[in-house]
């Protein structure tokens, strides 16, 4: 664990850039030219608030705290980088439970919603505890001087909740739930095999059936392709799959020892795919003596090293703080550059003016859904094992 004089260090840093102006939103996006929208003018620095549970001033070891530490300083890397581009920020960091104790945490929430400065923010990161969300959001103590104009939930899927009229926050999630994840991963196999016959594998488990039939309704709205659910027992699907090539086989069967079954079905066919089930890639147990060429992994943080964009990040992390990125330090850079780079080209009311497309950052595809008031994040890596080791796939 990180000592709390280093943590005092770097949360007490207020840092700021030149001049803001609209850009184009370029870097890391899946090829498409962009031309900002016309939007109300921005004037002077961005202020950015940054809430997080550090627990600085806690007396135990709580792993909590390092993973806190990480995503900010990753983030505050990638706002760094900007600055060479134009971004100007002045950020503002509280740390939401400096204690191991609730009451004198809860003091603390009471203090914050005092604060002017946390008031006027133009953007907001955090916190992490959906409950320190409702206690902040619905405070009785909360006026807000200016509402902010994107509130984000950085780590985990938040529902939204009205703020007095000026909500509902958070409104970004960066990360979802699983049933609006798996709802992406079934919406971009479609998209990703547009000529392929997608065979959908459940098998007699109540879930399975359940993401089956949730996969078949959301890649019919984005294909026109037949779409058609299969049930696996015993190595053999009822019904069999179609006699002809170019197969996708999408399983919603959360056991990974089938996937060997299921590859088999494929023998002697060309341009034939399995799309694995979510949890599939989290089993490291299943990697060793594996060449897997048929086989796509659907995950959500995946870093591929052998892209030289991570191993820079990892070298600039080491020589900037002295110690090598957990994944929350790859999380927080991949989030502080999409957050800057939106806020260069739209301003910070920037979720109403996203193009859809995704932003490639080092662990995390990010693609935000917009439709509603709350718009989140659905995008999905998609991984590849060849000997043994991830690559992200590239169809």
């Amino acid at each position: 664990m990180k000592s709390p004089k280093t943590f005092k260090h770097h949360v007490n840093t207020t840092f700021q850039g030149l001049v803001l102006i609209g850009i184009l939103w370029v870097s890391g996006l899946n090829a498409q030219e962009l031309v900002a929208p016309k939007t109300e003018g921005h004037v002077g620095p961005l202020r950015i608030g940054i809430a997080l549970p550090f627990h600085a001033q806690g007396e135990k070891a709580n792993p909590l705290s390092d993973a806190m530490m990480d995503y900010y300083l990753g983030l505050k890397l990638g706002f760094a980088e900007l600055e060479q581009e134009g971004f100007q920020a002045n950020v503002m960091v509280w740390d939401t439970e400096p204690t191991d104790s609730t009451p004198l945490n809860k003091l603390k929430i009471n203090t914050l919603v005092g604060s002017n400065s946390f008031k006027e923010q133009d953007i907001l990161i955090g916190p992490v505890y959906e409950q320190n969300f409702k206690e902040l959001v619905q405070h009785t103590s909360l006026e807000w001087k200016t509402p902010p104009a994107v509130w984000v939930s950085p780590m985990g899927y938040i529902k939204p909740m009205s703020s007095k009229g000026k909500g509902p926050f958070p409104n970004l999630n960066f990360f979802i739930n699983d049933t609006l994840r798996y709802k992406s991963v079934a919406k971009n196999i479609a998209n990703m095999f547009p000529k392929h016959r997608v065979c959908i594998v459940i098998d007699a488990d109540k879930n399975s059936k359940i993401k089956g039939n949730m996969y078949k309704a959301v890649m019919q709205k984005a294909t026109s392709k037949l779409v058609t659910v299969h049930t696996l027992k015993n190595g053999v699907l009822t019904p069999a799959l179609p006699k002809r090539d170019s197969i996708v086989m999408a399983s919603c069967i959360s056991d990974p020892t089938l996937r060997v079954a299921m590859e088999k079905l494929f023998e002697k066919r060309q341009q034939c795919w399995l799309v694995a089930d979510l949890g599939w890639f989290e089993d490291k147990r299943y990697y060793s003596g594996l060449n897997d060429v048929m086989c796509i992994y659907p995950t959500v943080n995946f870093t591929d090293f052998h892209d030289t964009a991570t191993i820079s990040f990892s070298k600039k992390f080491f020589q900037t703080y002295g110690f090598e990125p957990s994944r929350f330090g790859f999380i927080g850079y991949d989030q502080g550059k999409f957050i800057g780079y939106s806020s260069m080209a739209f301003g910070p009311a920037f979720l109403s003016a996203l193009p859809d497309a995704t932003y490639e950052g080092l662990i995390n595809s990010i693609h935000i859904k917009k439709g509603g008031t709350s718009p989140y994040n659905d995008g999905i890596r998609f991984v590849i094992i060849y000997e043994d080791t991830p690559h992200i796939f590239n169809q």
